[in-house]
């Protein structure tokens, strides 16, 4: 588990190639692009709760549940549709 301090200077430095921060999700597409970028490049890590200028926000037990539902159905019907496709 990743400590407050460590998590705070994460979030100073910054969006790059591979820290994203969204201070919320709502898309399952946009998701799972997010995802698949990751995916093909050196992988990388998505902030929830973190606006783009470092702010955070934060998000509220429902919002957490909501997300992990998007991301169990961008895992499943789209991400894995792509990788089925370019398997073809």
């Amino acid at each position: 588990m990743i400590s407050i301090e460590n998590l705070q200077k994460r979030i100073a430095t910054g969006e790059d190639r591979s820290h994203q921060f969204k201070a919320d999700i709502r898309n399952a597409e946009s998701l799972a692009s997010e995802l698949a970028a990751f995916a093909n490049s050196e992988g990388g890590t998505l902030f929830t709760g973190v606006a783009d200028d470092g702010f955070v926000p934060g998000l509220t037990r429902k919002d957490v549940s909501r997300i992990n539902q998007l991301i169990s159905n961008a895992e499943s019907n789209l991400i894995r549709t792509i990788r089925e496709a370019l398997k073809r």
